[in-house]
């Protein structure tokens, strides 16, 4: 591991918040610009050293950090349930009424293309791309689905196809290279078209549950923005914020719950949309 500037800033002034272990027993730094503000970790492992967090099992082996059979159509139905609610509520849907001619969408980090695959049953003409080899072979043999194993910022140099939609679903806080990221795809925007993002949100929850937070996730969480952080980073390249969302309170769901943790949920999840403070994000761009 070494020691980066800043990617939002280039600054290397940071302040330390805490050291957590990893599920592999890997102790690592999460640190706070103190410039620009944007959470990290750093010194960051490489992209090799992080690959060994990414095997199969993350992604069939229920934990903290990973999921309870990602494959599954309950996880795929609730994945889906999701992204509707937060295009509903982003008003994605009316812009997309007003949209002519060929429809195309790349979702960036599409892991096994819920996404791309929704999309596609939409009208759109739908492609993705992942870096993780188990949900790109799912993606591909049980979906049918455009899927291309890649790092973007290495994806198809020469491609000039312009998109009238890019979307990263929780994906920019796992990525090594965020800003560089929504550089470029700022450059396969066509003019007018969306970019979409939904990641978790540094602000009062994390802030309050400190090394706790649900989404503090090392190494596979690197970044951790703030709603106002992100936005303004995304400006600073030249895209225009629509509107945005946050949502979630912590409190996870449980089998077997009680009556009254359902009831406290429900009305947690409710509270911290409705003041805007909750620990996930999605927002929508124009460029």
């Amino acid at each position: 591991m070494i020691q980066i500037p800043c990617n939002s800033c280039g600054k290397e002034n940071f302040k330390t918040l805490f050291q957590k272990k990893s599920s592999k027993d890997e102790i690592f730094q999460i640190v706070k610009c103190k410039s620009c503000g944007l959470v990290q970790v750093n010194p960051q492992p490489s992209t090799e050293e992080v690959a060994k967090y990414y095997s199969d099992e993350y992604f069939t082996k229920r934990t903290d950090r990973g999921y309870d059979n990602y494959y599954s159509d309950k996880i795929r139905f609730e994945i889906e349930r999701v992204f509707r609610l937060n295009l509903e509520d982003l008003g994605f849907f009316q812009w997309e009424k007003s949209l002519t001619g060929s429809k195309r969408t790349i979702d960036i980090g599409c892991a096994a293309g819920y996404f791309v695959n929704y999309m596609k049953s939409q009208g759109w003409e739908s492609e993705g791309i992942e870096i993780a080899e188990g949900p790109v072979r799912f993606a591909k043999e049980a979906l049918q689905l455009n899927i291309t194993k890649a790092d973007f910022l290495n994806w198809d140099i020469e491609r000039k196809e312009k998109f009238a939609l890019i979307t990263l679903w929780a994906s920019i806080e796992h990525l090594h290279k965020p800003k560089e990221t929504l550089e470029k795809i700022y450059q396969h925007l066509q003019p007018g078209g969306r970019m979409i993002l939904s990641t978790c949100r540094y602000g009062v929850l994390a802030w309050i549950t400190g090394i706790n937070w649900r989404y503090m996730n090392v190494p596979e969480h690197l970044y951790y923005y703030s709603l106002e952080g992100l936005i303004r980073e995304c400006k600073k390249i030249g895209f225009k914020r629509i509107s945005s969302i946050t949502y979630g309170s912590g409190m996870t769901a449980r089998k077997n719950s009680s009556f009254l943790y359902r009831i406290s949920k429900k009305f947690m999840d409710w509270f911290v949309k409705w003041t805007n403070q909750g620990d996930m994000m999605a927002i929508q761009f124009e460029k």
